[in-house]
C-alpha cells in the first residue's frame, strides 16, 4: 500500500485523489482478439476536505492465468466529520475474469478485515464501486437475457458481509435497471447480457436513504452511474 494523497486537482472546488487500478503492457484477453496495453484507476472526488488516502493492492493470481487478468485495488480515503470520527470512503474495483475462485475469496476478506477495524475505530464507512459479481443475485432472470456463458457474474456473497454492515444493491424491483452490461456486441436491450455488480457496503452507523442505477442507456460505457444518498447516524441518535 501506497499513500495517493491528492495526486490530481481536477477543479479548485474538489479534493482528488486517484489510485492507478492497472496498468497492463499487454492484456492476452479475450483470446481472438486481445486487449493489449491498458491502464486503468479508480478516482475519488469530494468536496469536502480528504486528509488522507492509500492505495490498497489486492490478492490476484500468480500463474500463467494472470496473463488473462489485471491487477486490481481499492483506495481508503478520509474525511474528518464534526463529531471528531471520519468518513471512510472505499472505492473499489474487485477482480473479473480470474480463473482461481479463491482469488475473489481472499479479496473479500482483505477488504472486509479493513472496513471491520474501521468500524471498530468508530467511523463511518461507504465502500462502493464495481464488485464484478451479481449485486442482485439473479439479474439473468430479472433482465431476461442469459448469462450462463460470463463466469465472472457469480452471485455476491452476502452472508459473508461482516457484522455491523450492510450491502446496498441499486435495484427496484417496480422498475429494475442493470448498472452494467457485456461489451462483447453493441448495446441492444433484448440481446445483451444485462448485470446490476456496482453498489455499495455501508457502516450501520450510516443511513442509506436511496440507492439507485441511473437511467442512462450505458451512453457513455458498459457500466451506467449509480448515486446513493445517505446520512450518518451519531451515538446521540
Amino acid at each position: 500500500q501506497h499513500s495517493i494523497f491528492n495526486e490530481y486537482k481536477f477543479a479548485t472546488s474538489y479534493q482528488s485523489t486517484y489510485g492507478i487500478n492497472y496498468d497492463s503492457p499487454y492484456l492476452f484477453y479475450p483470446i481472438a482478439s486481445p486487449i493489449g496495453k491498458s491502464h486503468s484507476g479508480v478516482l475519488t472526488m469530494s468536496s469536502y476536505d480528504i486528509t488522507g488516502s492509500i492505495r490498497r493492492s489486492l490478492p490476484i493470481q500468480t500463474s500463467l492465468a494472470k496473463l488473462l487478468d489485471l491487477d486490481r485495488c481499492y483506495t481508503i480515503n478520509r474525511i474528518p466529520t464534526s463529531d471528531g470520527k471520519e468518513l471512510v470512503l472505499v472505492n473499489l474495483h474487485l477482480s473479473a475474469y480470474t480463473t482461481d475462485p479463491t482469488i475473489v475469496n481472499k479479496q473479500l476478506s482483505m477488504l472486509f478485515e479493513d472496513l471491520s477495524k474501521e468500524y471498530e475505530n468508530g467511523n463511518y464507512i461507504i465502500a462502493g464501486g464495481d464488485f464484478n459479481m451479481d449485486l442482485i443475485g439473479n439479474s439473468a432472470e430479472i433482465f431476461g437475457v442469459s448469462g450462463e456463458n460470463y463466469s465472472w457474474a457469480q452471485p455476491f456473497p452476502v452472508d459473508k458481509v461482516p457484522n455491523g454492515f450492510t450491502l446496498n444493491a441499486p435495484y427496484d424491483e417496480n422498475d429494475p435497471y442493470p448498472s452494467c452490461r457485456n461489451a462483447d456486441a453493441p448495446w441492444d436491450k433484448e440481446t445483451n447480457f444485462q448485470i446490476t455488480i456496482d453498489g455499495f457496503i455501508t457502516s450501520n452507523n450510516v443511513k442509506v436513504n436511496s440507492c439507485e442505477v441511473l437511467k442512462e442507456e450505458f451512453k457513455y460505457s458498459d457500466h451506467n452511474p449509480v448515486r446513493m444518498e445517505f446520512e450518518f447516524i451519531s451515538e446521540e441518535d
